[in-house]
């Protein structure tokens, strides 16, 4: 009976933590957002769960008539919603192709298969298939359990390797005029990792439903509330360490030396090796989705470390590349219209006011005096 309390009140409690994050104030609101719909499914799931443990703990069987085991799906869900969680917080772009929602949608095909099946059978059927599944374990649940095990890995190995990513550049990220230090994101998947490898082998070797969820109960009370406590201090919940409010004119200077010598690296090599410049739609935010560089930290550095805008920065990459175009073109065969265009300029006259600002001649004066790099 105990144990059936624990699920009740965890998911009260996780709903408690679903609405404080959805009426709060903070910076990042939609990573709260995302995080409250992710406590929202931790609470039907404690929820769902404390019904199945008061009828089949008190042998109340005729409760059980209409139950559907939803918490599959639900379970399935966790991890795609950390994951986006963690990209939403870090302030990253998450782009999301057919073939992506497809391949994310995989894992739920075998549950809803379980579902329709368990759905099929009568009621008698139904009702023994939870008892034996509670007690000693079915294969089908073993199987899905396992791939609720693999998925859940997979999508924190994939937060781990995120989180990485923007540690290795900084450990803190600026957003609406408040910075914040995401380091405890790192020992958070560290720790649900550490958990889901240790635990698997014991849930898998006492193979019934009744171990899993107690096992599942008391890693989602450690870790979500960990989650919610670590999340809601370092975004201004609580007073804490890890946030500082920034005054309007430190925003710009607020981003370390070293940091932004990297971050601009990586904008470099970018340039040189991938060429984006020459795509005509090639953008502040394409960048930032292909560098992991936030937008804020992008045009920070362009204008505070080597005075430049954005077009600026892109357009010298682009009169650069016109130039080799036109000493190569010694014969005149490429119109400079032409030219243009496959440098990433959406007209002539857009081409030609780039190419004289920077270089003080227009791309028809460069070409007549054969001004060869």
């Amino acid at each position: 009976m105990f144990l059936k309390y624990i699920t009740f009140f965890s998911g009260i409690n996780y709903l408690i933590f679903a609405t404080v994050l959805l009426i709060k104030k903070s910076p990042v609101k939609k990573a709260n957002r995302v995080l409250s719909f992710l406590f929202l499914l931790l609470a039907a799931y404690s929820v769902e769960l404390s019904f199945y443990y008061a009828a089949l703990l008190n042998k109340n069987y005729s409760h059980l008539i209409h139950y559907v085991p939803f918490d599959l799906i639900i379970l399935l869900a966790l991890g795609p919603s950390l994951y986006r969680f963690v990209k939403v917080l870090l302030n990253q772009h998450i782009k999301l192709s057919t073939s992506k929602i497809l391949i994310q949608f995989l894992p739920f095909i075998p549950a809803i298969v379980f579902i329709i099946y368990f759905l099929l059978q009568d009621t008698q059927t139904r009702l023994n298939l939870l008892i034996v599944n509670f007690e000693q374990g079915i294969w089908h649940t073993n199987l899905l359990n396992l791939l609720v095990y693999f998925q859940m890995t997979f999508y924190l190995f994939l937060c781990y390797n995120v989180i990485q990513k923007q540690l290795k550049k900084s450990s803190r990220i600026t957003i609406d005029k408040v910075q914040m230090n995401v380091s405890w994101l790192k020992v958070y998947i560290v720790l649900n990792l550490s958990f889901m490898l240790l635990s698997a082998p014991l849930s898998f070797y006492l193979a019934n439903e009744k171990a899993n969820l107690i096992i599942a109960q008391l890693a989602m009370i450690i870790q979500f509330v960990y989650l919610f406590v670590k999340s809601t201090w370092q975004t201004g919940f609580f007073t804490g360490d890890g946030i500082v409010l920034l005054k309007s004119k430190e925003i710009s200077l607020k981003i370390d030396n070293q940091v932004a010598a990297d971050y601009y690296n990586n904008l470099t090599v970018l340039m040189e090796l991938r060429k984006p410049y020459l795509k005509e739609d090639c953008n502040i935010q394409t960048v930032s989705e292909q560098t992991g560089i936030s937008v804020h930290h992008i045009s920070n550095i362009l204008n505070n470390h080597i005075n430049k805008s954005f077009p600026d920065f892109i357009n010298e990459y682009r009169i650069n590349e016109a130039k080799k175009m036109l000493c190569k073109d010694q014969n005149n065969k490429i119109t400079l219209e032409a030219v243009g265009f496959e440098c990433g300029f959406g007209s002539k006259s857009s081409f030609n006011k780039a190419f004289k600002k920077l270089t003080n001649l227009t791309p028809s004066e460069f070409r007549q005096q054969n001004k060869c790099i």
